[in-house]
């Protein structure tokens, strides 16, 4: 079995809600990695996935161990990996969510090569939020420690590779919608943004029932994403532990409940304060 749903969404634009609720619906599968990245893997270095320990888990033992705990992220570069991810979904609708397919170019063309009568979400948010999100989720998860400026300007000047430039790549959507719509009939695409959706979730699930032709009525709203809205408590150590790996390492191998009990403990603090001078210069960045 292969993909035949693409969620191709903005980092930070809702994607992991909406693949909850596509979830819920009987006719909706999502694998155990919910974002594999196979029609973007070239993009990440590998010596720069292991430095950064990027993977959430390695796919090659993910598949042989059969491991049941659903995971973020992971880039399967192998074909034959990629269809063992999807081979136990029997639902009509398997979902491919992977947040990198946006702003990479050469992924619709992928896509479609590979499968072509697939069914498209396209979820954009407001560049600025966005980019503002995801600098949030950088501190959270220990990818940086630094101000929102030195990002962006690392970003600009070209001292992060392609893959870890997460503030100004991701958020510019237009051009990235466009080569989807330019690839894929329009009777294959659903065009969401974020503001829409979190304001009117019906609404927007009910705009890809129609485009997948299922019942409107099939999903459970009330299956909910936990999402970052606090910060660590020890900043300087969630960053050592990200630095080393420890942590994707304890995220895999912890049981879920144990790490839903942890995370009040680990997290609860502020989220940092942005100056408005930061704010402003992502703003032109970005203009």
């Amino acid at each position: 079995m292969t993909p035949n749903l693409f969620l191709i969404a903005a980092p930070r634009a809702g994607s992991t809600q909406l693949s909850h609720w596509l979830a819920s619906h009987a006719s909706i599968g999502l694998p155990r990695i919910k974002e594999p990245n196979h029609f973007s893997a070239h993009e990440f270095d590998p010596e720069d996935v292991r430095r950064t320990h990027l993977n959430d888990v390695d796919p090659t033992d993910f598949l042989a161990k059969g491991q049941p705990v659903a995971m973020q992220f992971a880039i399967f570069r192998d074909p034959a990996q990629y269809a063992a991810l999807y081979a136990p979904l029997t639902q009509q609708y398997r979902l491919d969510a992977s947040t990198s397919y946006l702003a990479c170019p050469e992924a619709p063309a992928l896509i479609h090569t590979a499968c072509p009568t697939a069914k498209v979400i396209l979820l954009t948010r407001d560049p600025v939020e966005r980019a503002l999100s995801h600098y949030h989720l950088a501190r959270r998860t220990g990818r940086t420690t630094a101000p929102l400026h030195a990002e962006l300007s690392d970003e600009l000047n070209g001292r992060v590779p392609l893959s870890a430039r997460y503030l100004l790549r991701p958020s510019r959507q237009a051009d990235a919608v466009a080569r989807y719509t330019e690839t894929f009939p329009e009777n294959q695409i659903c065009s969401l943004r974020f503001e829409d959706m979190i304001a009117d979730p019906q609404g927007a699930l009910c705009k890809i029932a129609q485009l997948l032709e299922i019942d409107p009525d099939g999903f459970d709203l009330s299956a909910q994403a936990r999402n970052a809205s606090t910060a660590p408590r020890l900043p300087a150590l969630n960053a050592a532990l990200y630095r080393t790996g420890l942590k994707t390492a304890l995220r895999a191998a912890l049981p879920h409940g144990f790490k839903q009990r942890l995370k009040p403990l680990w997290f609860g603090a502020p989220l940092a304060t942005i100056p408005k001078a930061d704010t402003a210069a992502l703003r032109e960045a970005l203009r």
